[in-house]
């Protein structure tokens, strides 16, 4: 496997798709892509989402996968890769379980990214981000992930 492409996503977000507790990410615009993706962590670590990460489902989710210290949470890495197989708009996507809407913004006029088979990385690969779906700097290959 070869990854060339990533998103990137603030925290939790992030940390939620790496550990399997989020399968959708949310979007306001839609995207043809469809295949292996890398999910980067955002650099930046709002307040608010800090604040955010102690509700939930979202404590209850990052403590379920051994994260309490939201200080060793990754940023500004690359820290799995994923299949994104499906863009539907949000009013398509009613049928989900409560913690994945949770995790999500799917008001009227957005998108949902659906992914699967999730891949983690044996370590996180630090890169700089970027807007929309991106070219990563160095590829990921099998040989980067768990």
């Amino acid at each position: 496997m070869i990854v060339n492409r990533a998103i990137s996503l603030t925290q939790p977000w992030a940390t939620l798709m790496a550990i399997g507790a989020k399968g959708v990410e949310t979007r306001s615009w839609k995207t043809v892509y469809r295949g292996w993706i890398a999910i980067h962590a955002a650099k930046a670590f709002p307040l608010h989402c800090k604040t955010l990460c102690r509700t939930q489902p979202f404590a209850s989710s990052l403590a379920k996968a051994g994260i309490e210290d939201l200080n060793s949470i990754p940023l500004g890495c690359v820290i799995a890769v994923v299949s994104l197989v499906k863009c539907l708009p949000a009013e398509m996507l009613t049928d989900l379980p409560w913690v994945e809407r949770a995790f999500g913004d799917y008001s009227s006029g957005r998108y949902g990214f659906l992914c699967s088979d999730l891949r983690r990385l044996r370590e996180p690969i630090p890169m700089k981000g970027a807007l929309g779906i991106w070219r990563l700097d160095r590829p990921i290959r099998d040989e980067d992930l768990i």
